[in-house]
């Protein structure tokens, strides 16, 4: 895939901007522009509105390339591409205006939209749309978006929009980047390059139409992008940052301690944990690559997506990740004293990988969730 080798070209100004945005605590737009033109934000975008819609393994592998030169810049392309991919939920008016893409030559004019989905917003109809206020938290990627997404509770003449089992429904809506307040309050110890501070709006007007409904909106794109689950691609994105994160870190150690050289005991213990890590990630790797590489030739061949579909894309993910994390820990624990140091990068990898395992969508609680929706007959609504 083009967009990849442009990726693995750009590694090492990757990896320079991901240090910068270590200390700034959000990657600078120059790197993200750099990145945008040369439509590596582009492929969850549908073709109809100039994107380049390419098929959901080719952008994972893309978010683990990127994550694997900078953990921060592999996060905040994760959150652009599944934002993107809310696109395709929308009315064709919005979706243009929010995604539409401008080609000149090889160039993209790309916009870049973030945001979170937790319904942290509330909105009130009036005529023509719905007026939202609310703070979230979470923002990865706000710094440098064009659009901001923001996950609200409505109420309509007192009455709160809600499913017919009294869930109510989530309207993620769309603010201009212009109207957001940016609350600089990240300070983490893990992905500190990816801006995940609060947002805020105030009495903000969303015209009709520029927002989805969690769960119910209608795909207003016929393409077998658009059919494959969107909470499983949500979570194999996330998955896909800890296994750049973990895979880089492998590398590094087997540089580390070709350079340093260790005999005896000491050395067979160390190639012990070094090829345990490895097969973790390779198994980590297949997981992902198989779940999604499989449900996406079901969706091509035009056969409908089971719930065990949806459920094995989430196991994978959570997993997957699981399997990442404990890679990363093997490789920190067999570096002694060496992975302390600054200079280290996994003393970084180690800290990053943590930060990423926190995100719901890959946490352990989905493990239990997935297990529950068979075993027990639990609710299916978030796969």
């Amino acid at each position: 895939m083009k967009e990849l080798e442009i990726a693995r070209g750009l590694r090492e100004e990757i990896e320079a901007a991901g240090q910068q945005a270590d200390l700034d605590c959000h990657v600078s737009g120059d790197m993200i522009q750099k990145l945008s033109r040369q439509g590596l934000f582009a492929t969850m975008i549908a073709e109809a509105y100039g994107g380049t819609q390419r098929p959901p393994m080719d952008t994972l592998d893309l978010i683990e390339e990127l994550s694997y030169a900078d953990s921060a810049v592999g996060w905040t392309g994760m959150i652009y591409h599944t934002t993107a991919l809310l696109g395709s939920f929308l009315p064709e008016r919005w979706a243009r205006e929010i995604f539409g893409v401008n080609r000149e030559g090889d160039g993209f004019d790309c916009p870049i939209a973030a945001g979170a989905a937790a319904p942290s917003g509330k909105g009130e109809v009036v005529e023509g749309g719905i007026v939202v206020s609310g703070r979230w938290a979470w923002g990865s990627g706000t710094h440098n978006a064009d659009w901001v997404a923001g996950g609200t509770i409505v109420s309509d003449n007192g009455e709160v929009r809600s499913f017919e089992n009294g869930a109510p429904a989530v309207h993620v809506m769309f603010f201009e980047k212009d109207h957001v307040l940016l609350h600089e309050n990240w300070d983490p110890s893990g992905l500190r390059g990816t801006g995940s501070g609060d947002f805020e709006v105030k009495d903000y007007f969303v015209p009709d139409g520029r927002w989805t409904v969690l769960g119910a909106s209608r795909r207003q794109i016929d393409a077998p992008l658009y059919r494959f689950p969107f909470f499983g691609f949500f979570a194999t994105a996330v998955a896909s940052v800890p296994l750049g994160i973990a895979r880089r870190a492998v590398h590094e150690f087997e540089a580390m301690s070709r350079a340093k050289g260790s005999g005896g005991r000491t050395a067979s213990l160390i190639q012990v944990e070094f090829g345990q890590a490895e097969a973790l990630v390779q198994a980590a790797q297949y997981l992902i690559r198989g779940t999604v590489t499989d449900v996406w030739e079901r969706i091509v061949k035009g056969e409908k997506v089971e719930l065990e579909e949806k459920r094995r894309l989430r196991l994978a993910a959570s997993q997957a990740t699981a399997l990442c994390s404990e890679a990363v820990d093997r490789l920190y624990n067999a570096g002694g004293g060496t992975s302390l140091q600054g200079h280290c990068r996994l003393q970084k990898q180690f800290r990053d990988i943590h930060a990423a395992t926190q995100h719901r969508m890959v946490s352990r609680e989905v493990l239990r969730m997935a297990a529950g929706v068979k075993l027990d007959g639990e609710s299916t609504a978030q796969l």
